[in-house]
């Protein structure tokens, strides 16, 4: 699902879940295309990466040259790893078959996990996530050529509980409901739990793909407990450019991982204007990057996906008591 918060989608610098608990999901220092040197970004090009994917700069060296290992897709649509060295010598070409990535998914969630607790899980209350506090949000906009609209509603009156760890977690859920040049494109059932430290995790979805008002695949859904043991890390309490977490991470084809690129954006929409939005880049399992703008006291404002942009356009709120609580 491109328009909602898994894709719409920090440091973690709390105690039981800091910022170098999620690091170690990266094998080095995440580095932007153009820092790269020219020779490795040659090597990259030649071997099916693009500008977009991920290049990580080692820590170790080899033969005195600094190594760089770079995520490729194959002809095949498999994932590779590059390493090069600064000459842009291609040393070695990782690959990982499902019991390696499945292993390795484990170990990522166990570090993400150490030591997180969910007492009231569905209360979140993240500043620039508060979705306790949200009715709907509503999108409009463009994208590859299409006007689109986002109706993001909150189902308080929904259950759903997940297994994480050794806890069982109630999720919060919202309901997305996506049109594109006004057809129903796709509805998505999103689940989303916050942790005592502020922390808010994406636990799965349930998607309806629709053409001519017809259900016609459920495409991208997955769920905590069913299809990985790790839940993503939506937006953490304590955002810092520079900060990386995963919000998906489920398998070769649904998987992203995201950076907070800046925490100083003004976004002007309809709804009105945002200062110091945190500005959050994805890169997702396809190749592909978005970008998503999250407003202190609002949410998500403004969702940049390929060929496209879309703003938020009302944000109607709903008391506790509303909700029944």
């Amino acid at each position: 699902m491109q328009r909602k918060f898994s894709k719409v989608t920090g440091s973690l610098l709390i105690s039981g879940l800091s910022l170098a608990v999620v690091l170690p999901n990266f094998a080095g220092q995440s580095q932007k295309w153009s820092d790269l040197p020219k020779p490795v970004r040659d090597t990259i090009l030649a071997n099916g990466g693009t500008e977009q994917g991920q290049v990580d700069k080692e820590s170790e060296v080899k033969d005195g040259k600094a190594i760089y290992e770079a995520g490729v897709k194959d002809k095949d649509g498999k994932s590779r790893d590059l390493v090069i060295t600064e000459d842009g010598k291609l040393v070695e070409t990782k690959t990982d078959d499902a019991a390696d990535l499945t292993t390795e998914r484990t170990e990522r969630g166990k570090k993400v996990l150490a030591g997180v607790k969910f007492s009231h899980p569905t209360e979140i209350t993240n500043p620039y996530l508060p979705l306790s506090s949200l009715g709907q949000d509503i999108f409009e906009g463009t994208e590859a050529g299409k006007k689109t609209r986002v109706e993001r509603t909150a189902k308080p009156n929904l259950h759903k509980t997940f297994k994480i760890g050794d806890q069982t977690v109630e999720a919060f859920v919202m309901e997305d409901r996506a049109f594109e040049n006004g057809q129903l494109a796709e509805v998505a059932t999103d689940y989303f739990a916050q942790d005592d430290n502020g922390n808010v995790y994406y636990l799965g979805e349930e998607v309806d793909e629709y053409k001519d008002g017809k259900i016609i695949n459920h495409e991208g859904s997955w769920s905590v407990g069913k299809d990985t043991s790790v839940p993503g890390v939506q937006l953490p309490a304590n955002p810092k450019v520079g900060d990386k977490f995963r919000s998906e991470d489920v398998s070769t084809t649904i998987g992203e991982i995201d950076e907070v690129v800046s925490i100083t954006e003004t976004v002007t929409t309809p709804a009105g204007t945002y200062e110091n939005c945190i500005k959050v880049k994805e890169s997702l399992a396809d190749g592909t990057t978005e970008y998503k703008y999250y407003a202190k006291g609002v949410g998500v404002v403004r969702e940049v996906p390929p060929d496209g942009d879309e703003l938020l356009i009302s944000h109607a709120v709903i008391s506790h008591a509303a909700k029944g609580k």
